[in-house]
């Protein structure tokens, strides 16, 4: 028993070592900023509800007016392109490429730009069944979920490393 626990021990020390997270166990830290105020322009809304849910759970006050933000992030632009990528022998496209992507542009509340107009984008590719066409455009829907999710944490992590070198610099 003494030999099991230790090597249950062990592996789960490895795990946590080497930095090993289960989806969904996301840590949050507090960040070195107090509120920001997020403007979406022809973005879908699950993008904003995904920065507010991180930016609240690092203790971020989204406001709802830019005036009392210290940072305003603009969020444009989304784009969403699907194009072939292989075609089988009987020249039917059997591989697709889509991409999602916005555009960032970060100002301070001086109105100091940190980022200017910065694409942010995530690309996927799945293999189209002929056969189970259905199964086929459910797994781009769920690729077009994931992609979002990606770009909104790309954004999260570029708007605070971006305001962290910001405030190295002015201090």
């Amino acid at each position: 028993i003494i030999l099991r626990l230790g090597s249950v021990s062990l592996v789960l020390c490895l795990l946590f070592g080497c930095g090993f997270q289960l989806r969904g166990t996301e840590q949050f830290e507090a960040l070195s900023f107090d509120s920001i105020y997020i403007e979406l322009s022809d973005v879908d809304s699950h993008i904003l509800r995904a920065l507010e849910e991180k930016f609240e759970r690092s203790n971020v006050q989204v406001t709802d007016r830019s005036s009392f933000a210290q940072y305003v992030a603009f969020i444009s632009g989304e784009r969403n392109s699907r194009r072939a990528i292989a075609h089988s022998s009987g020249q039917m496209v059997s591989e697709f490429g889509i991409t999602r992507a916005v555009y960032l542009h970060l100002v301070n509340l001086s109105g100091d730009v940190l980022i200017n107009k910065e694409e942010v984008l995530a690309e996927r590719f799945y293999v189209l069944n002929a056969q189970i066409l259905d199964s086929s455009f459910q797994e781009e829907r769920l690729l077009l979920e994931e992609m979002q999710k990606d770009i909104s944490e790309q954004i999260f992590r570029r708007i605070n490393a971006v305001i962290q070198e910001y405030q190295n610099k002015t201090r």
